[in-house]
């Protein structure tokens, strides 16, 4: 897994999101969207929940950017948030960005200069811009609550087994396998680095059991807590594209 973070081929995708992410939300700006600002949508899935696919359905629907685990990942191993986006930001984004990760650091006692260090600095840029969605990574505990939608996606065990075995071509055992060994993985990442239990309700605002839903419906429940609780969402989803201006 070290090596793909390392290719250049994921690194030119990578910037490539990033740079695109900017872009869109800089266009906003100046087409006058709210002043207010736009939410981040936070997803912690379980494996073979649905949770990954739901994220990028829901990004495709708000128009917003999809920032998966990988993606997520590979800018705060290599350091490089600064360089491709805090440095274009105005000067109160930047201290935003200063203020909470500083925050988050001393509250967490991450070690100067880490590797969580650069991931939250990842995630409240993300978030500092808005229009995002964030797959995993503990982002719901690392963005200011006021700015995000924090969702958590579970299904039951053996519908995951199913699922995972069905989508990768995999043998029942061996997918019942990936998912207890990736089910540890991420929960020890958020007890080891945040101090909590990814599957305590109380952490997210919404909780969706896939089990009976389809991944469409799912990420229309999202999309519609989303707008309830941010209006601005709402308002800039019913405003009428710019006209082009004429040559």
């Amino acid at each position: 897994m070290a090596e793909m973070y390392e290719s250049p081929t994921i690194a030119r995708l990578v910037e490539e999101q990033w740079q695109k992410w900017l872009l869109l939300t800089q266009a906003k700006e100046r087409e006058g969207q709210p002043s207010k600002p736009f939410p981040t949508i936070t997803i912690s899935r379980e494996r073979g929940s649905g949770g990954g696919l739901i994220g990028r359905l829901v990004a495709d629907r708000l128009k917003f950017i999809l920032f998966d685990s990988e993606i997520v990942d590979h800018v705060a191993r290599s350091a490089s948030v600064d360089r491709m986006i805090v440095a274009q930001m105005d000067e109160q984004s930047q201290h935003n960005i200063r203020e909470w990760t500083e925050r988050v650091i001393h509250r967490r006692a991450f070690s100067p200069q880490s590797y969580m260090e650069h991931l939250t600095r990842t995630i409240l840029t993300a978030g500092e811009m808005g229009r995002a969605v964030i797959v995993g990574r503990g982002a719901h505990l690392v963005l200011p609550r006021e700015r995000c939608l924090r969702v958590r996606v579970i299904a039951p065990l053996e519908l995951r087994i199913q699922r995972v075995a069905s989508g990768g071509a995999v043998p029942l055992r061996e997918a019942a396998t990936l998912i207890a060994a990736t089910d540890r993985q991420r929960s020890q990442f958020i007890r080891d680095n945040f101090q909590q239990s990814d599957s305590n309700p109380l952490l997210y605002d919404l909780v969706i059991n896939t089990s009976e839903l389809t991944l469409e419906t799912t990420a229309d429940l999202i999309i519609h807590a989303a707008t309830a609780r941010f209006p601005q969402l709402a308002e800039a989803q019913e405003s009428p594209a710019p006209v082009p201006a004429s040559k």
